[in-house]
C-alpha cells in the first residue's frame, strides 16, 4: 500500500501547518512535524514524492449538512441543490463550494449529505498546494476522521489548542478551550470519549479516556482514512492529472526498469556484434582453405558447403581420392583433441596408407587420437612414441581399403 503524507492546514496561510507521513501497511508513523506557516510548504515537496498526499482542512471552515430530498437522488437534483440550501446559509450561495457526499435515508425520506466551504478560500489553498508542487489526492475536514463512538457518545481530540468533536457520521465541530463549558452545556453534557488529556473539561460531563489510543492527532486521523470515502476534491476541483500522481508513485521503479532494459539491450547488441565478427572470420578462414585446396576455382561463400561436397565427389576414385578420404577422418581429431599437432603427412597410394608424424603434450593424447579414429571405423596403427623435451613425438598410420 502507498504511504500517505497527511497535511493539516490552518484557517489562514499564516497559521501553523501540521504534517505526518504514515504507512498503512506497517501501521506506523514514519515522520511528523510542523511548519510555521503555509509559506514553508515547499519543505514537503520531497516528502510528497511517491506518496499519496491527503489534506485536512479545519472543520470550522467546512459545514456538513444532510439535505432532505423530494425524491431519489439524481443528476437533476444535484443541479437544483444550491437552491435547496439557499435559505439555510447566511451568505450568497454562489460564494460557496458545495461538495456532494453519499445519498442516505432519513425517516423514510431520501436525503443526501453535502459539505460546504467558502469557494475563494478553498481555491486559494488549492492554488497554494499547486504552487509548491504538491499534488493533493484527497481533501477532508479534519474532525470527520475521528473514530465514531457508540451509544450516542461524542469523540474528541485536541489539536493546536482547539478541541475537535465528532457527534455522528456527518456531524462535526471545533471549539476553542475557553468555550468548552458553554458548548458542552448546550449539548446537554454528553458522554465524551477523548483521545487527548481532558483537564479542561467541566465535571458535569462523563469522560471516557481512550488512554491506549493517545497519540498524535494526525496519526489517529490517518488510521481512519479508509473508513471515510468522501472527498472535497470533486467536480471542478477534481484532481485532473491522476496519471502524474500514478507516475509519482512508480517513477523510481520505472526509471530503474528502463535503465536495466537499456543495459540488457546494450549487452545483447555487443554480444551479437562479437558473434558476427567471429562468424565473418570463420567464413574467411573456410574460403582461404578451400582456395588453397582447389586453386583457380571461384568461391561462393553462401554455397561453400555445397562446393566442398562437389569437389570431394569429383576426386572420388582418382589417385587423390584415398588421401582425401583418410585425411578427412582427421577433422574430428583436431576439433576434439587439444595439443595434438600434425608435423608431416605421407601418403602411400599403393597401400592406401596415410602416415602422420605428430607432436602432442603427453602419451595419453596419442591414445585419445587413436580411440577417436577407431570409433570412426578407420584402421589405425600406432608407431613408437618418444619424449622430445616438453612434448611427445610419434607416428600414427591410417589405412584404408586397397
Amino acid at each position: 500500500m502507498t504511504e500517505i503524507l497527511l497535511i493539516r492546514t490552518g484557517q489562514t496561510e499564516q497559521d501553523l501547518v501540521n504534517w505526518l507521513i504514515y504507512s498503512p501497511q506497517e501501521q506506523q508513523i514514519i515522520a511528523s512535524g510542523e511548519l510555521t506557516n503555509a509559506s514553508y510548504l515547499s519543505e514537503l515537496d520531497e516528502k510528497a514524492q511517491s506518496r499519496e498526499v491527503v489534506v485536512l482542512l479545519p472543520c470550522d471552515q467546512v459545514q456538513l449538512k444532510t439535505v432532505v430530498l423530494p425524491t431519489k437522488w439524481s443528476r437533476k437534483l444535484e443541479q437544483a441543490l444550491p437552491y435547496m440550501l439557499e435559505e439555510d446559509v447566511a451568505c450568497d450561495i454562489d460564494e460557496l463550494f458545495i461538495a456532494v457526499g453519499e445519498p442516505v435515508m432519513v425517516d423514510q425520506q431520501h436525503a443526501v449529505r453535502v459539505a460546504m466551504t467558502d469557494r475563494v478560500w478553498f481555491e486559494q489553498w488549492l492554488a497554494l498546494f499547486a504552487e509548491h508542487n504538491l499534488s493533493v489526492y484527497k481533501i477532508l475536514p479534519d474532525a470527520l476522521l475521528l473514530p465514531l463512538a457508540e451509544d450516542g457518545a461524542v469523540t474528541a481530540i485536541e489539536l493546536n489548542n482547539q478541541w475537535l468533536f465528532r457527534h455522528g457520521v456527518w456531524q462535526i465541530s471545533a471549539v476553542e478551550g475557553s468555550w468548552l463549558n458553554g458548548y458542552l452545556t448546550a449539548l446537554d453534557n454528553p458522554d465524551i470519549q477523548h483521545f487527548s488529556p481532558a483537564e479542561q473539561f467541566p465535571e458535569t460531563v462523563n469522560l471516557h479516556a481512550q488512554t491506549s489510543a493517545y497519540e498524535l492527532p494526525l496519526a489517529l486521523f490517518a488510521q481512519q482514512l479508509d473508513s471515510v470515502k468522501f472527498n472535497l476534491r470533486q467536480g471542478a476541483y477534481q484532481l485532473k492529472k491522476k496519471s502524474s500522481l500514478w507516475w509519482g508513485y512508480w517513477k523510481n521503479a520505472a526509471v530503474l526498469a528502463a535503465i536495466a532494459l537499456v543495459c540488457s539491450i546494450g549487452i545483447k547488441a555487443l554480444e551479437l556484434q562479437q558473434l558476427n565478427t567471429q562468424l565473418e572470420a570463420a567464413k574467411a578462414q573456410v574460403v582461404a582453405r578451400y582456395q588453397a585446396a582447389f586453386p583457380g576455382t571461384k568461391v561462393r561463400p553462401h554455397l561453400i558447403k555445397s562446393q566442398i561436397k562437389g569437389a570431394l565427389a569429383k576426386v572420388q576414385g582418382s589417385s587423390n581420392g584415398g588421401f582425401l578420404a583418410l585425411s578427412s577422418e582427421l577433422v574430428a581429431v583436431f576439433s576434439q583433441v587439444n595439443g595434438f599437432t600434425a608435423e608431416t603427412l605421407r601418403y602411400d597410394n599403393r597401400r592406401n596408407e596415410l602416415r602422420i608424424r605428430a607432436r602432442a603434450k603427453d602419451f595419453q593424447t596419442f591414445g585419445k587420437v587413436k580411440a577417436i579414429l577407431e570409433q570412426q571405423g578407420v584402421t589405425v596403427e600406432q608407431g613408437s612414441l618418444n619424449n622430445d623435451g616438453d612434448f611427445v613425438v610419434g607416428e600414427i598410420k591410417l589405412r584404408g581399403a586397397v
